[in-house]
């Protein structure tokens, strides 16, 4: 039947060697290094065997949790789709193999025909798609002696009974989905249709998306050549052609056993970076693939083509993959939609839940009050689906006031923890909410993980890269940005960090270079005052420096300004106090977020004014710093503010 990979600790062998035997009776072929030895574990062949099973079960054991061996194993069977992990001695996986449901093993009694040897069969025949899942054993219970059992073998005794369920749902799933599996992409034609696109192209855009996918745990693609003869799942194709100064990729996404069309979307690249423009595409497309493919996977009955074609599409607007901005308004209606066609779909609710936030803090929407109580109910009603969406308590973080801090973290905190995404969007959240409070070491450790789910997204590694340069660890900072520059040449969002840091990290002649950037938010007359304030400082010509900050004071109070760009360089050239009523400014008129700002190096002189105390606690900041016992890192500085003496 299927080839399965087994990882486990040496101090672990009889247990290993007992679960081969019980899973080989029932035809299947276990590969479990038992003719490998000490220093060979990294051996060709090892690797070879990983790479080419189809499942791959990981035995957590007090042992095993601590073998940087088995978590390698497992880190290759979580990213391809083929992790099954069991649990031997009742330890917790380490920290990137908690979201995944355990079988437990831990009262196995080693025979082969036991009921949780069922289950782990059942699983793999889950997880590959093999064959049909086998009828579970009914165990046999012993009578209870004595005293009655205690709460903590009662628990155990339900974390197994809620990992049975899960595992036979997910079964019953891909047992009855139409297409097999939801999770699986086959890769088929990839071509050009004029002659002067580069030949390399097609090719170049298979890898990527093959690349992109790979660290998802919910969505498996493969070359469709691999999988001749199979009708299960997905197939992606494209064709790329040139069109005067741009290169089209079209996309179509079809069920394999029904032949339907899912999805179509078309991406315009400029011809000039045709070496790159696969990369950009696959990242693009994979964050639809990951959202739609991922959402049904969560559903436990068949979802129509049609109806998924309409959860494809709330996908592409929301990934925001024509490079348009962000439409929550559309995607909200798209929600919306959904929920009266599956309205037993968590994610619908969820969605609907998520970008009713973003519409009203867009302003599009005038009934503020309306559009609130349609999302939290929403939030709520994807939660009592599906208590592990994080995608709803994500929501329910962004409905909370700007200065509930504690009760924003304590929902986000939450949405990590029971079941994180691939697009790592709760720790992108929960690295803004530390940003706004001070935190910023810990803003950049969030960020870093949302980075290492989706490695190529721009947003995620450019405000990684931005919580660095804050954190006043430019040198990392400059490595992120290089990374997103080169994959990302023209996005504004890299040129705008990049002048404004300089006004803390002194370097200003590459700033000045960047100010020319036509994708950089600035107004002509935005940037024409930066520029005079970079000069001016780097010169060291008071003059210029005052003329800029007097600009700049001027620019700062129109509406449309760019405070992000502006404050800072206001009080580099200082004008502090004038930047602590700007910022005041701006919380005041609903605008919380812009209190990241205070914590920057270049309001490190502002931060000892009594205003600067006076505004944080009337923020509610200091009795967040106070009742979480995390204080801000400006306290850690060598002459920190008289405040942080209070906390």
């Amino acid at each position: 039947m299927a080839k399965i990979f087994l990882s486990y600790s040496r101090h672990d062998v009889e247990n290993a060697e007992s679960l081969a035997n019980a899973l080989e009776s029932r035809d299947h072929c276990v590969w479990w290094d038992r003719q490998v030895q000490g220093g060979s574990r990294f051996s060709v062949e090892i690797e070879r065997e990983l790479k080419g099973s189809d499942a791959v079960i990981v035995m957590w054991s007090g042992d095993s949790v601590q073998s940087a061996w088995v978590q390698d194993e497992a880190a290759e069977g979580r990213d391809r789709g083929r992790l099954i992990p069991i649990a031997i001695d009742g330890s917790r996986p380490p920290i990137g193999f908690r979201q995944f449901q355990v079988i437990d093993l831990s009262h196995w009694s080693g025979r082969p025909e036991a009921a949780e040897v069922d289950e782990v069969h059942n699983a793999v025949l889950a997880i590959t798609g093999r064959g049909s899942v086998a009828p579970v054993r009914q165990p046999r219970i012993p009578k209870w002696r004595g005293r009655r059992p205690g709460k903590a073998w009662t628990a155990v005794l339900a974390i197994a009974a809620i990992a049975m369920v899960a595992l036979l749902a997910w079964a019953s799933i891909t047992s009855r989905n139409p297409y097999g599996s939801p999770l699986h992409v086959q890769l088929a034609k990839f071509s050009a249709l004029t002659p002067d696109v580069p030949p390399s192209a097609p090719q170049a855009l298979r890898e990527e998306l093959l690349a992109a996918l790979a660290t998802d745990a919910m969505v498996s693609a493969t070359d469709a050549k691999a999988d001749a003869g199979t009708r299960s799942g997905f197939i992606v194709e494209a064709s790329i052609r040139r069109l005067a100064d741009s290169l089209r990729f079209t996309i179509h996404l079809r069920n394999a056993q029904s032949g339907n069309e899912i999805w179509t979307a078309s991406m315009e690249k400029p011809a000039r970076i045709a070496d790159i423009a696969p990369r950009q595409v696959a990242v693009g497309l994979s964050q639809v693939l990951r959202c739609g493919l991922g959402g049904a996977a969560t559903y436990p009955k068949p979802i129509p083509d049609q109806t998924l074609s309409l959860y494809f599409n709330y996908c592409e607007v929301v990934a925001d993959i024509q490079n348009e901005g962000p439409n929550s308004t559309r995607a909200m209606d798209l929600a919306r939609r959904l929920t009266k066609l599956i309205p037993d779909f968590s994610y619908a609710w969820s969605g609907l839940a998520l970008q009713a936030g973003f519409a009203r803090d867009a302003n599009t929407l005038v009934d503020d009050k309306a559009i609130v109580a349609e999302a939290r109910a929403a939030a709520k009603k994807a939660l009592a689906l599906d208590g592990n969406n994080s995608e709803a308590y994500q929501a329910l973080a962004e409905l909370e006031p700007g200065h509930a801090y504690a009760a924003r973290e304590k929902l986000l905190q939450k949405a990590i923890s029971v079941r994180p995404s691939d697009c790592g969007c709760e720790y992108v959240g929960y690295g803004i909410l530390l940003a706004v409070v001070g935190r910023s070491a810990e803003s950049v450790d969030s960020l870093k993980r949302a980075h290492d789910m989706l490695p190529l997204r721009a947003d995620v590694n450019a405000s990684w890269a931005e919580a660095l340069y804050i954190a006043e660890r430019p040198d990392e900072g400059e490595a992120v940005i290089g990374e997103v520059s080169e994959l990302w040449p023209d996005y504004g969002y890299v040129d705008e960090i990049l002048v404004r840091s300089a006004f803390w990290t002194g370097r200003y002649d590459r700033a000045l270079e960047r100010l020319s950037g036509p994708a950089l938010p600035l107004s002509t007359e935005e940037r024409a005052a930066v520029g005079l304030a970079l000069k001016g400082l780097k010169d060291r010509h008071s003059p210029s420096v005052n003329q800029a900050r007097a600009q700049l004071l001027a620019l700062a109070a129109r509406p449309s300004a760019n405070l992000a760009v502006l404050v800072p360089a206001i009080a580099a050239t200082g004008g502090g106090d004038e930047a602590l009523a700007i910022v005041d400014r701006a919380v005041v008129n609903g605008r919380p977020i812009t209190t990241y700002l205070l914590f920057e190096p270049s309001f490190a002189r502002a931060r000892q004014a009594p205003r600067f105390a006076e505004m944080v606690r009337r923020y509610g900041l200091v009795n967040y710093w106070r009742q979480s016992g995390h204080s801000p890192d400006f306290c850690k500085e060598a002459s920190p503010p008289a405040l942080c003496k209070t906390l």
